[in-house]
Formats: C-alpha cells, structure tokens, sequence
C-alpha cells in the first residue's frame, strides 16, 4: 500500500477512492428510479423514459461547456461546484413529487455529471505519466463497479424502488466526497489547472472539435452506442419489474446490475488486456456488436440465465467502449484542450437522452409482454454504430500515414 501511494498523485487516490464511496450509493437509487417513478408516482413509461433521458439532454452541452471552464481556470473549482449541488440534487429526489419536479432534478442531475465526470478523467490524465493513464482509467472503472456490486444489493434491501430512505444517503455520500475533495487536494490547487497556461476562447474550441473529423465520427458512433447502453436502467428496468414472465421482477433487476458490477470485476483487467492490441476505434466496433448481442438476448430471454448470459455480453461491449473512449481521447487531445475534449465526449449524451424516449415508446407501444419487438428494435440501432467507428478509424489510419511520412 505504502507503494502504491507513492507511485500515484494523492489526486489519484482521492478519486479512485471517492468513486468507488460514492458509486455504491449512486446505485443504490438511481437503477431504480425508473421502477420508482412507474410503481410509486403511477408516471407513464414514456414520461419516465422522458424523465430519465432529461438529464443526458442536458449533460450533451453542459459536459462540453464544463470541460472548457476547466481548462481556463482549473479542474478543482469546477468539479468542486459540481459535486455540492449534485449532492443537494439527491434531497431533492427525496422530497419531490410532481412529474416537473422529477424533469427539474434529473436536469440537474444530468448536468452535474456531465461536469464533475469528465473533468475528473481529465484531471486524471493530467497527473498521470502516457504510459500509466490506461492502468489509472482502468482503477477509476473498477471502483464504479465495486460500487455497483454493492449498490444495487444495499438499495434492495432499503426498498429504493418504493422508499425515498437511500435518497437521503447518496446525498450524504456525495457531500462527504466533496468535503474530501475540498481539504485533501486545496493544496494542489496550482498544479492541478487545467492542461497549460494557454487561454483560448470558446469559439476557437468549438472549431478545433469541428474540425477533428476522427472525432466527429467517434463521437456519432459512441452517440448509436450510448442509446443502447441507456436501456439498462430504463427500459430494461421497467421490462423486468413488470413482465409477467419474471417473478420478483425488481429483485431479479437488482440481481442482473450486480451480475454486470461482478462481471466487470472479474473481467475488466482481461478484456482491456486482450483489446489494447487493437486500435481503439476497431476495439470500439468490438464493444458495439457485443451491446447489440446483449440487446437481442434480452428481448429473447424467458428466464433469468438468459438474461443473465445477456447481461454478460452487455458488459463485455461496456469494459471495451467505456474504457478505450478514454484512451482514444487522451491520444487524440492536445495539451491544452484536454478538458475540453473529455467534456466533447458529454455530446454522445445525446444517446443517453433519446435512447430512454425510444425504449419507453417501445413499452407503450408493444406492452411488457412483447419484449422481443422491444429489444429487437433497439438491436438494430444499435448496429448503427459499427459504419461510424469504420470510418473513423480509416481517417485516424490516413493522418497518422501522413505524419509519419511527413516526418
């Protein structure tokens, strides 16, 4: 241990560490906030699907706006501000009870994820040597999914999707984290500004993203990705609490995230070790077509080992995107604009925000007993992405060529 905290910066360890606390309260509601806005608050599946996708609506250009602000004037103030009122958000939850409220918060909610997030990966690279920053993002998923093992079992057992009790302890946890962060790493506040001293304006960041047109096609088939991702706590949600194929729907719902939380345990270091000899955009198309597989598995399913075997690819398909979207960002980033690609990467919110409408029009519309039109749907669109992160990959392929003969 004594090793390990000399050989990474202490802004490492505090958020490796803070992730890991404040995920297993994150999951212990927010799996579950579908369920509960259906069952408790009567809300109709689309509206919930509305509700939910609100906060990726917002986070699209909040999480851009947010990584800029901390390339001008530092990671620590921004993320600092994020996490406090992400914290008041959770009261919020507790307390509220009309559709609009819900809208208001999950807003709210979206936005400061999309701030705190990516800054914090930025910062991350930062301190962090090239050639150590897959170990450190890898250490960062890891404590999410310790987290989501734990969450999951905890919100069960305190009734989340009927009860408002854990709303009150995420909160709780998420204040602590800001604390945490206030006094472990105000003494870094120097070191820790964002990328160089080079000021830049918003519009000269905007045209340098516009600009990149690798990035434009990762982000597009990370977009088609996200969509799929998204229905795990929605749609999928919603299906399995109340198909009537599934007995104790939401306790099997709670089964199938900590069977994704172990699976990434278990998992993560292989599958990252297998696929970081591929380019990252071909290992992004890998990741894709196992979401897809996960999707159809679900409308398949008629028992809990499918849904379970499906889970697993799901979770293989997000090791591989989640993970090597961070490295393909690091690699296409300048220095000082790191901030600002890691907040672009919030504009594949757009995914997280139209793929909850999508599955909650797709419940109305067939009902909880024709999951395979459901999911099948969804399959197909998610399918999508694998052309956008071809193209991509062929553009990154020519411009290294020319580097190289260039040089």
């Amino acid at each position: 241990m004594r090793d390990f905290l000399k050989k990474w910066h202490p802004a490492v360890i505090v958020i490796v560490a803070g992730t890991l606390f404040t995920r297993a309260a994150f999951f212990m509601t927010m799996p579950f906030l579908a369920i509960y806005l259906y069952n408790e608050k009567g809300i109709d599946p689309a509206m919930v699907g509305l509700i939910i996708g609100v906060s990726a609506l917002t986070g699209t250009f909040g999480g851009f706006f947010g990584g800029y602000l901390s390339d001008r004037i530092g990671r620590l103030p921004v993320m600092t501000v994020a996490i406090f009122i992400w914290s008041a958000v959770f009261v919020g939850f507790a307390v509220a009870d009309l559709v609009w409220h819900f809208f208001v918060l999950n807003m709210l909610n979206g936005l400061c994820r999309s701030w705190f997030e990516p800054i914090s990966r930025a910062l991350l690279a930062d301190v962090t040597t090239k050639e150590n920053r897959l170990h450190v993002f890898n250490a960062r998923y890891f404590a999410i999914n310790v987290g989501a093992a734990v969450g999951p079992v905890v919100g069960t057992q305190l009734g989340t999707s009927n009860s408002t009790q854990a709303f009150y302890i995420t909160a709780i946890a998420y204040l602590l984290y800001a604390l945490l962060i206030v006094f472990t790493l105000k003494g870094y506040s120097k070191e820790l500004k964002g990328g160089e001293e080079r000021k830049f304006s918003i519009k000269s960041a905007i045209g340098v993203l516009l600009r990149d047109r690798v990035l434009a096609f990762f982000l597009i088939g990370n977009t088609i990705v996200m969509m799929a991702q998204s229905q795990m706590d929605t749609t999928l949600a919603q299906y399995i609490g109340n198909a009537p194929q599934f007995e104790n729907g939401v306790k099997l719902f709670a089964y199938l995230v900590v069977t994704n939380a172990i699976t990434v345990l278990l998992l993560q270091f292989p599958v990252t070790n297998y696929v970081r000899r591929f380019q990252p955009m071909n290992a992004l198309r890998f990741g894709s077509f196992a979401f897809s597989l996960a999707l159809l598995g679900f409308g398949l399913s008629t028992n809990w080992v499918f849904l379970v075997i499906s889970m697993v690819f799901l979770t293989v398909g997000e090791i591989i995107v989640f993970v090597m979207s961070d490295v393909l960002l690091d690699d296409l980033a300048p220095e000082h604009m790191r901030g600002t690609y890691f907040g672009a990467m919030s504009f594949r919110s757009i995914g997280f925000s139209a793929g909850p409408w999508i599955g909650g029009l797709l419940l109305s519309t067939f009902g909880f007993e024709h999951g395979f039109y459901v999911f099948g749907i969804l399959t197909l669109i998610s399918l999508l992405s694998l052309p956008f992160f071809q193209y991509g990959e062929g553009i990154r392929k020519t411009l290294l060529e020319q580097q190289s003969a260039s040089t």
